[in-house]
């Protein structure tokens, strides 16, 4: 079995039963099974599998067409803020890209940004990791030909991310109209 697709697609355990650590950083067609394991669609699964690769050595700047490990994560069409939060902290911390603009989607701010199903409370615990990084950057230009900063100005619906934003410029002595 392809071990990415199983990644991808097991529970932690069916995964489990056809890995082992040397594999951490196995790719089948120049994708790696980091990548796949964010891609799961089972927000436990997702988690459990991607934490327990990057415990073995997994590489957390792995990218695949433009698509970091964060667009991965972020950009999953079932999102579990509460429960991921400490894996979107771990990428970052592991080397991850926070302001990587992948073509079509921007930065992994502005992909999550882009999560309609979910509100800016629901989503505040990925806020939250975003947000104590001194490195992010509201204005780097990505999707659109927008920064993430002008893409919340102009939207009705991300008015608490908005505000976020603006309070880091202003504690990071940023000028917002760089963006």
């Amino acid at each position: 079995m392809d071990i990415v697709y199983a990644a991808q697609t097991d529970s932690l355990d069916e995964f489990l039963d056809a890995y082992d650590s040397s594999q951490a950083n196995a790719e089948v067609k120049g994708r790696s099974i980091l990548m796949g394991a964010l891609t799961n669609v089972d927000p436990s699964a997702r988690s459990a599998i991607a934490t327990r690769l990057l415990d073995d050595g997994a590489d957390a700047t792995t990218a695949n067409g433009g698509v970091n490990a964060l667009h991965a994560l972020l950009g999953s069409a079932r999102l579990a803020p509460e429960l991921e939060a400490p894996l979107l902290r771990r990428l970052l911390n592991d080397g991850a890209d926070v302001n990587a603009v992948a073509k079509g989607y921007g930065t992994p701010l502005q992909l999550l940004m882009s999560q309609f199903a979910y509100t800016d409370e629901v989503l505040a615990p990925f806020y939250d990791v975003l947000f104590v990084r001194g490195d992010l950057d509201l204005l780097m230009i990505g999707a659109f030909e927008k920064s993430a900063y002008a893409m919340a100005v102009k939207s009705k619906r991300r008015q608490g991310l908005r505000a976020r934003m603006e309070q880091y410029l202003d504690i990071h002595g940023i000028e917002k109209n760089r963006g």
